[in-house]
């Protein structure tokens, strides 16, 4: 069922006779589900009731044939005689052809053999819900169309015509405004309402281009039963039967009497102010040329100090210009001044910065010479202190090497003196080592000058 539209059979209500309670119960539980309205019956008696009571909402039949008191084929016969076009199904144990010959009479839509195939029954009931769609599409259509064409025929001249362009039908407002009677030009050529001032090629172009599926538009002069005339807006469209042959024409019109005749009255309007325009143009001819050498001569004036503005617009314009180069150079001028004003101001910055730093450097080279000289001084007192102690000691080890040269004169042993010797000689080195190590850290800390004055220039 999966191509089952519902919203479809939404829209109709189904009767539903069956004598069987068991099979009706549950088709009719199971129809419920689709559509709109599900009425049932036990029999045909029962069924011809409920479609009398209802049968403005019923759409579709769907009938057992043989059923107690009046069957199915009953039933339908007695419906068919107040309604010709209501959708039956007969469900039947049967399929002998008397059965068929009934049903073909009775312009049954379907029936099927029972027991009842639910997936046939509601396939069959979804193409005839399609087919009502249709019909009523079809239905509501023809009902738009129907309201166009009134409005047509209200408000425009219709006019309808054979194949041969003889006149088989005029509306009501043809015969308003044309003063003809309907009947009286039935059978009649289409030209027949040409004005004589229309020309005739007019209608056989009609007659030539309308048979061929073209339409036909222009506005055209038509005469009256009176011979005036209207005005009209004219369209000729062809006429096709089913099989696309062509049957006759049709044509409609609007009328444009009065427009035309506005238009006509203002153009005449127009052409005698144009007339009454030019006579007093003339009476005033006089009067026009004193005036318009009048104006000749304000607009020569007129153009003598337009020049003279001009010649002092251009003057003007020379000394923008001219003031405009110089302004330019003074501005670059000034530009530059500025340049070299922060250039003088940056110069003059850094020579402060410079003599501030001078000064600084000034004042602590003189520290940096105070603490030379001090560092000199101490250094010379303790170079000289370390002389003298030099000195000292040195004397003072003559002194005892006098001594042990006393001692190891008086001394008779000569491993002992020896022994001696050894070991003054080791002290001496070890004093002179000592002595050589002093030198170099003097030699590290002290100034060259320094140096000289203690150890002289060599």
């Amino acid at each position: 069922m999966s191509n089952i539209d519902k919203k479809l059979l939404k829209r109709l209500s189904v009767l539903y006779v069956e004598d069987d309670s068991s099979v009706r119960n549950e088709l009719v539980s199971l129809l419920s589900n689709f559509f709109k309205n599900v009425f049932s019956a036990v029999d045909g008696k029962e069924g011809l009731e409920v479609y009398n009571e209802k049968k403005e909402s019923i759409d579709v039949i769907i009938a057992d044939i043989n059923m107690p008191n009046l069957s199915g084929i009953e039933m339908v016969k007695k419906i068919r005689e107040t309604n010709k076009d209501i959708s039956v199904i007969f469900a039947t144990a049967y399929s002998d052809n008397d059965f068929l010959n009934e049903a073909i009479k009775l312009k049954v839509f379907e029936y099927i053999i029972k027991p009842i195939d639910i997936r046939k029954l509601m396939a069959i009931l979804n193409e005839l819900a399609t087919t009502k769609y249709q019909e009523f599409l079809i239905e509501q259509q023809t009902k738009e169309l129907k309201k166009y064409k009134d409005i047509i025929y209200n408000n425009n001249i219709v006019i309808r015509t054979d194949k041969e362009f003889k006149i088989k039908y005029v509306n009501d407002l043809f015969c308003e405004i044309t003063g003809f009677d309907s009947e009286e030009l039935l059978g009649k050529d289409i030209d027949v309402i040409r004005h004589p001032e229309t020309d005739k090629k007019i209608y056989e172009k009609i007659k030539r281009t309308v048979p061929s599926n073209q339409q036909f538009d222009e506005r055209i002069k038509n005469r009256k039963k009176d011979n005036s005339y209207y005005i009209s807006s004219t369209s000729v469209i062809a006429v096709l039967n089913d099989t696309g042959d062509f049957i006759g024409s049709l044509m409609i019109q609007k009328d444009e009497t009065q427009e035309a005749i506005k238009r006509r009255e203002v153009q005449t309007h127009l052409i005698k102010d144009k007339g009454e325009i030019f006579i007093k143009g003339k009476e005033n001819n006089a009067e026009l040329q004193y005036e318009i050498n009048r104006l000749k001569y304000e607009i020569e004036s007129s153009q003598k100090e337009l020049n003279k503005a001009k010649a002092d617009k251009d003057k003007y314009i020379y000394s923008l210009e001219k003031y405009g180069v110089e302004n330019k150079k003074l501005k670059l001028q000034l530009k530059q001044f500025h340049k070299e004003t922060n250039t003088i101001e940056e110069k003059h910055h850094l020579v402060k910065k410079i003599n501030k730093e001078s000064a600084d450097l000034k004042v602590e080279n003189r520290m940096l010479l105070r603490k030379i000289d001090t560092i000199e001084e101490e250094h010379e007192k303790q170079c000289k202190q370390i002389k003298v102690n030099f000195e000292v000691e040195i004397d003072d080890l003559e002194k005892e090497l006098n001594t042990l040269k006393e001692k190891l004169s008086n001394i008779d042993d000569a491993e002992s003196v020896s022994q001696k010797l050894s070991y003054w000689k080791e002290k001496a080195k070890a004093e002179a080592k000592k002595v050589e190590k002093l030198e170099k850290e003097l030699l590290k800390i002290a100034d060259k000058d320094v140096l000289v004055r203690i150890f002289g220039s060599s």
